[in-house]
């Protein structure tokens, strides 16, 4: 009898995750995708992949051409290499959540989107990557415009495959060419801006940058977006106090 309820239990869960899956709408892909540089942008800013600089070009002068294809690039192309190596059909955006043919949003901005992945993804796949390559493209894509063959010399690819760089360098490029298509549109213009602002705040925050760093031109910006993340913060323990008096 347990384990008819165990099965049963089981059952229901895995209906009510598919359900949820049928249910994803094309803004809870933003949400993934920005939350997803979000994170990532962090760690990448901590290395110094991404530079202060970088933000500062976004905010000061509007010019996110290069952030603003390579971050999310970098991101998708991370997802990508770990559908790859798990073996899923679709898309792994998260622990547990598979995108399908039959799952991602029927949506005219973002349909066309999901075909092209799967086949990179499968590329990947059948190219076996090891971590030194994986490790490799990262950087890659967000360091160079991988138009030539030139672009990957002194990159540490272990690989001398010259067809297995080929193919490779394809990918990023399609992968490049089509966050760049995405980074016309105003929603993903006025997220990834949002996002930038929020990355430059963490980095003075952590230390990682100081006032007497930033650029006169930012300071004033830069002070209004210390005291909305404050006022944000100070509404959030508000929230979490009444939450905890109920």
């Amino acid at each position: 009898m347990s384990d008819l309820k165990t099965v049963k239990l089981e059952s229901d869960q895995s209906r009510t995750l598919k359900k949820a899956i049928r249910e994803l709408k094309p803004i809870q892909i933003w949400d993934w995708l920005f939350r997803s540089c979000e994170l990532n942008g962090r760690v990448l800013l901590s290395e110094g992949v991404i530079t202060a600089e970088d933000l500062e070009e976004c905010i000061d002068k509007g010019k996110c051409k290069k952030l603003s294809i390579r971050l999310p690039a970098w991101c998708i192309l991370q997802c990508l290499l770990r559908s790859a190596k798990l073996h899923v059909n679709g898309l792994l955006i998260s622990d547990g959540v598979e995108l399908t043919d039959f799952t991602w949003p029927k949506d005219k901005v973002l349909e066309w989107l999901f075909g092209p992945l799967v086949i990179m993804k499968e590329q990947m796949k059948g190219l076996h990557l090891d971590e030194n390559e994986e490790s490799c493209l990262r950087t890659l894509i967000m360091a160079n415009s991988n138009e030539r063959p030139e672009d990957w010399e002194g990159s540490g690819f272990s690989s001398g495959d010259m067809v297995r760089r080929a193919q490779l360098r394809a990918i990023l490029r399609r992968l490049q060419g089509m966050v760049a298509s995405l980074s016309i549109l105003p929603t993903f213009r006025r997220r990834f801006n949002s996002l930038v602002k929020s990355l430059y705040v963490d980095a003075v925050e952590v230390g990682g940058l100081s006032m007497e760093d930033v650029h006169p031109r930012i300071k004033g910006k830069l002070a209004a977006l210390l005291e909305e993340r404050r006022n944000h913060d100070k509404n959030n323990e508000k929230e979490n106090c009444n939450v905890e008096l109920v």
